[in-house]
Parts: structure tokens; sequence; C-alpha cells
């Protein structure tokens, strides 16, 4: 198999692990998040906080 077809094959493997979901924190603000789930490899979790609205101030 030539190298990009093993590229895009690994693309679409990792794509299929994928969730995005939104989380909402203690305090009322929403972020998103992409979740990887893998049987073989562990899962992780990373989220969009350069987006999320900054805490409103007591």
């Amino acid at each position: 198999m030539p190298e990009a077809e093993k590229a895009e094959a690994r693309k679409r493997d990792a794509a299929s692990h994928m969730v995005e979901t939104s989380i909402t924190l203690s305090d009322g603000r929403k972020i998103t998040c992409l979740i990887y789930r893998s049987r073989y490899y562990g899962s992780g979790l990373s989220c969009d906080w350069h987006n999320t609205p900054q805490p409103k101030q007591p």
C-alpha cells in the first residue's frame, strides 16, 4: 500500500475514535472538548480553553 493511502487510513481511523462534546463548568460556562477513545492506546481529552468565556467576577 502506498504511503499516501496509509496516511489517509490512519486519519480515518483516528477520526472514528473522536467525539466532540460540550461540557458545562460549575460556574455555568460551556466549553467544547474532543474526546479520543481507543481500545488499544487509552483515551484523551482536549478542550478549547482559548475560546471559553472568562468567568464572571463576583
